[in-house]
């Protein structure tokens, strides 16, 4: 199992749809959870809008907290099974965000037993994809840093959203160089308008990826819009397929360098091995 976590400088750059495509296009059993602190029902509204979710979440998991329950065992409880596509026949769940302004608040302490709840999914042999949403002044929880196999940042290829990207791409690598097992790389929504994947991985000096700009098919996704060609053939799910292949290639290629799969399941292991407290 490893979590891999999408983030941005800036807003609306794609986080969710790519987290989303990507969970779709995923070559194993996946979970994908909207962690975005500043509540959005952008899957629910969207792709997810004929799926009722029963009150599932991480409003729930907060209750569940208070109570003093395992969210370990409680967890799969909390997921909605989402359609598929013809692409993939392995399982995907969503794990819905928060529901109200304000949620995110009371989470604060909850983001470590949560961290550790989709850990325990190893034995399951199921991957995490955490919509982390923006990266903001103050980061990234520490849990979620803590956890986090390959860090993602999301971006278009315009100069404004490339200005504003440098201005957060020092915190983002410090931070992620603070957990030994942590990655960090790009993907540009809509290389070449206008720099190209290339130009920006010079740039920035990061592994950059690119998915192709492609609004129709996207907005299948995002807003939940028909699709009737949502198959291998098209061109933006060809990328979320080989781009899910890559992003767990490279973990799988880690484990297998190391031998080993370090453990970050406890706020102490954490602030030992100088992991920024982001909250």
């Amino acid at each position: 199992m490893a979590i891999f976590t999408f983030t941005s400088a800036t807003g609306a750059p794609g986080v969710t749809t790519t987290a989303l495509g990507l969970t779709l296009a995923w070559p194993r059993d996946v979970v994908l959870v909207d962690a975005d602190r500043a509540a959005s029902q952008t899957v629910l509204a969207g792709y997810l809008n004929d799926v009722q979710t029963g009150g599932r979440g991480l409003t729930s998991l907060t209750q569940l907290w208070r109570d003093g329950l395992d969210l370990a065992s409680d967890l799969p409880k909390h997921m909605v099974e989402m359609p598929g596509t013809d692409t993939k026949d392995t399982p995907h769940w969503f794990i819905p965000g928060f529901a109200r302004p304000g949620s995110s608040t009371l989470f604060e302490p909850v983001w470590f037993e949560l961290m550790d709840a989709l850990a325990g999914l190893d034995r399951q042999g199921i991957d995490v994809i955490l919509d982390a949403g923006r990266w903001g002044a103050q980061g990234l929880p520490a849990a979620v840093m803590a956890s986090t196999r390959q860090l993602v940042m999301v971006t278009r290829s315009s100069l404004p959203a490339l200005a504003t990207l440098r201005l957060y791409v020092p915190d983002v690598t410090a931070a992620a160089s603070a957990v030994p097992a942590c990655t960090t790389r790009l993907v540009v929504v809509g290389p070449g308008l206008p720099y190209s994947a290339r130009e920006i991985a010079d740039h920035f000096k990061l592994p950059t990826d690119g998915l192709p700009w492609q609004p129709e098919d996207a907005a299948h996704l995002s807003d939940g819009m028909p699709s009737r060609h949502w198959s291998n053939k098209r061109p933006l799910t060809r990328a979320y397929i080989e781009m899910a292949d890559k992003l767990r290639a490279a973990v799988d290629q880690w484990d297998a360098q190391f031998d080993r799969v370090p453990s970050r399941s406890t706020h102490d292991e954490a602030a030992a091995e100088g992991v920024p407290a982001y909250v």
